[in-house]
C-alpha cells in the first residue's frame, strides 16, 4: 500500500510538470553578452543610481540659488478695536481700525533691492484731535537699496548661483566618470566569470585525462604488465582533480555573484552563461595619444576642474564679505487721506501727500571674524581643490603609462602562453606513448597533464587579462566602448 502511494505521487508530480505552462518554468541558465551586460549595468547600478540623484540635489541647489532673485509678494489683510478710558485729553475712548496693505519686492543682479508697497488703511475714533472722522488713508512708496562695497556688483551677487550652476555641471560630469569607471568593472568582472567557465572546462579535461589514466593502469594490471601498487597514484590523482573541479564550480560562483550584483540583478538563483570570448585581436596603443585623450576626455577630470571653478566663485564672495557695508537708501511716496476711501483714491491722483528719503548707511564689525573666519575656510577650500585637481593629473598621468606598459605586455603573454601550452601538450602526447610502450611511469604521464592543464589555464588567463587591460584603457580615456 506504501508503495502504490509513492508511485502515485511520482505519476502526478510527472503529470503537473508534464501540464505546466513552458512560459512558467525558469530557463536553466541565462546567456549573457558582453555589450548587454554593460548596458544592463547601466541602467540598473545602484551606484550610479545613487551618483544621478546627486545630479539631482545639485539641479535643486541651483534652483534655490536663483531664489535670491525671485519676486517676493507680500499681502496684510486685518482689522482692530479698542475700548479703554482715555489717560489725556485728547485721546479718545473708543477706536476701531482696518488695513489692507500688499507690496512686492526683487533684488535685482548689480546688489539692488527694490520693493514697492501700497498701503490702505481707515481710522474711526471719537477722539477730537482729528479734523474729520473717520479717516482713509492709501499711499504707494517705492523703497531703494544699493550696496556700494559689501555686496555690490553682479560678480557677488552671483556667485552662489554661479557657484551651484558649476557644480551641477561638475555632478553630470561625475556620473560619466561613474559610468565609465562600471563599464570598465562590468567588463573586467564579466571576463572573470569567463575564465572562471574556461577554467572548469580545463579541469574536467584534466579529471577525464587521470581516469583515462586510471582505467589503462587497471587494464595493464590485470594483463600483469604492472604491479597492483601502481594503480595508487592514478586513483589518488582523480581524487584530487575532483576536488579540484569542485573548487572551480565555487569560483565559477564567485565571479557570478560579484557580476550579479553590479548589474543589480534580480535572478540570484539562474546561472549565468556568457557567451563572448575574450578579444585578442592587437592593439598598440600610442602613450602620447592616450595621455591626451585621458587628459583632454576624463569626466572626472572636467568635474574637479569645474570644482575649482565653483569654489572660485565662493572664494571672490566670502573676500567682498570682509569689506564694510556701505548702503544708499532711497524711498519715495504719495498718496492721500480723506473721510472715505474713495476721495482718498482721487486726491491721492489729482493732490497727493508726497515724501521722499535719501540716506547713507554704514556698518561692520569691529572685529569681523565671522566674515575672515569664512575667508579663510573658502580659501583653503580653493587650494584643497586646485591640490586635487593636480594630484588626479599625476595619478592619469602614472595611470596611462602603466596600462599602457600593460596591453603591451598582455599581446606578449599571449603569445608567449600559447606556445607553452602547444610545447606541453606535445610532451603530454610523447609521454602518453612512452607510457604505452612501457618506458614511462604513471607519474611523469600524470605530471605531464598537470602541466598540460596549467598551460592551457594559464594561456585562458592571459588572454583574459588581455581583455581586461583593454578595458582600463578606456576606463583611463574615460570611454566606453565595447568589441
Amino acid at each position: 500500500m506504501r508503495r502504490l502511494s509513492f508511485l502515485t505521487a511520482i505519476g502526478l508530480c510527472l503529470l503537473l510538470y508534464g501540464n505546466a505552462d513552458p512560459a512558467e518554468v525558469e530557463p536553466q541558465s541565462i546567456d549573457l553578452s558582453l555589450e548587454e551586460t554593460v548596458q544592463t549595468a547601466l541602467l540598473k547600478n545602484l551606484g550610479l543610481r545613487l551618483r544621478k540623484e546627486d545630479v539631482v540635489s545639485a539641479e535643486g541647489a541651483a534652483l534655490a540659488a536663483e531664489g535670491a532673485f525671485d519676486v517676493q509678494l507680500s499681502g496684510e489683510v486685518g482689522a482692530g478695536a479698542k475700548d479703554e478710558a482715555p489717560v489725556t485729553a485728547i485721546e479718545g475712548s473708543e477706536e476701531k481700525t482696518a488695513a489692507f496693505n500688499a507690496g512686492v519686492e526683487k533684488r535685482f543682479t548689480p546688489g539692488t533691492e527694490m520693493g514697492l508697497n501700497w498701503n490702505n488703511g481707515n481710522l474711526d475714533t471719537d477722539s477730537d484731535i482729528y479734523f474729520f472722522d473717520p479717516v482713509y488713508s492709501t499711499d504707494l512708496t517705492l523703497d531703494v537699496r544699493q550696496p556700494l562695497l559689501r555686496g555690490f556688483g553682479k560678480e557677488t551677487q552671483l556667485a552662489d548661483l554661479n557657484s551651484a550652476k558649476t557644480q551641477l555641471e561638475a555632478s553630470s560630469y561625475l556620473v560619466d566618470s561613474d559610468a565609465a569607471d562600471l563599464a570598465a568593472e562590468v567588463k573586467q568582472a564579466y571576463w572573470e566569470l569567463v575564465f572562471a567557465h574556461q577554467n572548469l572546462e580545463v579541469l574536467e579535461l584534466s579529471l577525464t585525462l587521470a581516469q583515462q589514466l586510471r582505467d589503462e593502469t587497471a587494464a595493464r594490471i590485470e594483463a600483469g604488465k604492472l604491479a597492483d601498487i601502481d594503480l595508487y597514484q592514478p586513483e589518488s590523482e582523480v581524487a584530487q582533480r575532483e576536488q579540484d573541479l569542485i573548487t572551480g564550480e565555487r569560483e565559477i560562483g564567485f565571479a557570478e555573484d560579484n557580476l550579479k550584483l553590479l548589474l543589480n540583478s534580480e535572478d540570484w538563483l539562474i546561472p549565468f552563461n556568457p557567451v563572448d570570448l575574450p578579444v585578442t585581436q592587437p592593439v598598440y596603443p600610442e602613450i602620447r595619444k592616450v595621455y591626451e585623450k585621458a587628459m583632454a576626455n576624463r569626466p572626472d577630470l572636467q568635474a574637479a576642474s569645474l570644482q575649482v571653478k565653483a569654489l572660485q566663485y565662493q572664494l571672490d564672495k566670502a573676500e567682498n564679505d570682509r569689506k564694510p557695508a556701505l548702503d544708499l537708501l532711497g524711498s519715495l511716496g504719495f498718496g492721500a487721506r480723506a473721510e472715505d476711501y474713495s476721495s482718498a483714491l482721487d486726491d491721492s491722483v489729482s493732490d497727493s501727500d508726497t515724501r521722499w528719503q535719501l540716506a547713507l548707511t554704514f556698518s561692520r564689525p569691529l572685529d569681523n571674524s565671522l566674515a575672515e573666519g569664512q575667508y579663510r575656510q573658502a580659501l583653503a577650500a580653493h587650494n584643497k581643490s586646485k591640490t586635487s585637481l593636480e594630484l588626479l593629473k599625476l595619478q592619469i598621468t602614472r595611470t596611462v603609462r602603466v596600462t599602457v606598459r600593460d596591453v603591451e605586455l598582455a599581446l606578449k603573454a599571449i603569445e608567449a602562453t600559447r606556445k607553452t601550452s602547444i610545447a606541453t601538450r606535445k610532451r603530454l602526447e610523447a609521454e602518453q606513448i612512452k607510457f604505452e610502450a612501457g618506458r614511462s611511469t604513471t607519474l611523469d604521464v600524470l605530471i605531464a597533464q598537470q602541466d598540460y592543464a596549467r598551460a592551457l589555464s594559464t594561456e585562458n588567463r592571459s588572454k583574459v587579462v588581455y581583455a581586461q587591460t583593454l578595458a582600463e584603457l578606456d576606463r583611463i580615456q574615460g570611454t566606453i566602448t565595447i568589441p
